[in-house]
């Protein structure tokens, strides 16, 4: 090659690296950096897939970890392409805590609106890395809508989850015994729509609801869900019986979303008044927090009154350390199209419910669970664009305080961009779960 034309192209290569490349100087931030998902200072199980990220304003970065004192330090570089001088921030700590968390949870993938119900997966996702399996899908049952998964105590082996394709019922996993159960033929004749297992196993607390939908035009809450009839029902799983209980049924007040005490002695539930013509009147419905003594397999007593707040309403309790945290929204019962609603605790030694700061944002805030120590919570939000609602865990602290959150780690973290899916229900699993599609589908096959 002719020299000059050498010397050209070389100069060339290295000016071509130079634009792509990182600056040749850096200049020191006293801030951390602005990474999405957000992750400075939180803090994560021991055993968490690493946690991974990206600048938030899309700029090219590059970065360091280092463990010291209990934490992974993160140093961050970032610049944009052609610039001569970049950024060098402030590394900031995720800090590492040694309570064990489940090693797997299980969540729904839907699409974000109402309209398509026709491709949803429960799936199953392993902590420790990115692994993600898909447990069953509703092409299962011929494309029909599945719901309310559950497990007893984080067991795959027992497990009641809801199918509502052509023939549908409430499925009933028991080890390697798999059934297709429809409630409504049973005792009172009331299809189980919300589940809460015993602790002891053998009782399953379900609500009963009529559940309707309705559409607005000129408000931000594009969708409400609202029942016009709710009951509280009990399964005894030894004898395929359903029973009632007179003060938790009936039209004057709807009750759902029940949930048992860690020693078993108490349902917690929620109740509203009966209101007419719900659709219109939607804003009136403001469910309570109640509960009431469970003794030798049935309730017992009248049901009492634990909180309310007359310009809020309560949906899906869940108990652990003596407290219960609960969702609260404006009104209604269904709040995951609430852009107001946040987790709260109700603290039974003061008979006080405060909003839970750590967890909250200025986006929807919904379902949620504990792991089965009580360390650690998952819990549903909008927060990052107000559409998609995503997963986030933190950690608990003890005395109704939790640190700071952290989205569900990806690989790659382009993709909770590109997943255009929301995660829904998602619940703590101590073993893996078995694939169920074959075992599911051959129930919906006869």
């Amino acid at each position: 090659m002719n020299p000059i034309i050498r010397n050209i192209t070389a100069a060339c290569t290295l000016a071509l690296l130079a634009s792509c490349g990182r600056p040749s100087a850096f200049v020191e931030s006293g801030e951390y950096p602005p990474v999405w998902p957000d992750c400075v200072g939180v803090t994560v199980p021991a055993d968490m897939a690493p946690l991974t990220f990206r600048m938030a304003d899309g700029r090219t970065f590059k970065e360091t970890r280092e463990m010291r004192d209990g934490a992974e330090w993160v140093t961050v570089k970032a610049w944009n392409k052609g610039d001569k001088q970049g950024v060098v921030y402030k590394p900031f700590p995720i800090y590492r805590s040694e309570d064990p968390i489940d090693p797997y949870i299980v969540y729904r993938l839907i699409d974000p609106g109402y309209q398509s119900w026709h491709s949803i997966t429960i799936t199953q996702r392993e902590l420790s890395s990115y692994k993600e399996t898909h447990l069953v899908s509703s092409e299962a049952d011929t494309k029909g809508c599945m719901n309310c998964h559950t497990f007893y105590n984080g067991d795959p082996e027992h497990m009641v989850m809801h199918a509502r394709g052509r023939g549908g019922g409430t499925v009933f996993i028991d080890g390697d015994e798999v059934k297709l159960l429809n409630i409504a033929t049973i005792g009172p004749k009331l299809q189980g729509v919300y589940p809460a297992w015993h602790p002891g196993g053998r009782y399953i607390a379900f609500s009963s609801n009529s559940t309707h939908q309705s559409f607005t035009i000129n408000d931000r809450q594009p969708i409400e869900v609202y029942d016009t009839r709710s009951d509280i029902i009990l399964m005894d799983l030894q004898t395929d019986s359903v029973t009632t209980y007179p003060a938790m049924t009936g039209p004057e007040y709807l009750e759902t979303f029940p949930a048992w005490s860690e020693d078993g002695k108490t349902l917690y539930y929620c109740s509203a008044d009966f209101v007419e013509e719900i659709v219109n009147n939607r804003g009136q419905v403001h469910y309570r927090l109640m509960a009431i003594d469970f003794e030798d397999g049935q309730f017992v007593g009248e049901p009492r009154l634990l909180w309310e707040d007359p310009d809020g309403s309560v949906s899906l309790p869940r108990c652990r350390d003596g407290r219960i945290l609960f969702t609260h929204s404006a009104f209604g019962t269904f709040p995951i199209w609430h852009e107001e609603a946040d987790l709260w605790m109700y603290d039974p030694q003061t008979g006080e419910a405060t909003p839970v700061e750590e967890l909250n944002s200025d986006g929807t805030e919904s379902y949620h669970s504990w792991s089965s120590n009580g360390k650690w919570v998952v819990f549903s939000s909008r927060r990052d664009d107000g559409r998609f609602t995503r997963l986030y865990l933190a950690h608990y602290a003890g005395d109704g305080r939790f640190d700071k959150p952290f989205m569900l780690p990806q690989k790659d973290p382009s993709h909770n961009d590109l997943r255009l899916k929301s995660y829904n229900v998602p619940e703590f699993l101590r073993t893996e779960s078995p694939v169920r599609q074959k075992d599911i589908a051959k129930l919906f096959a006869k």
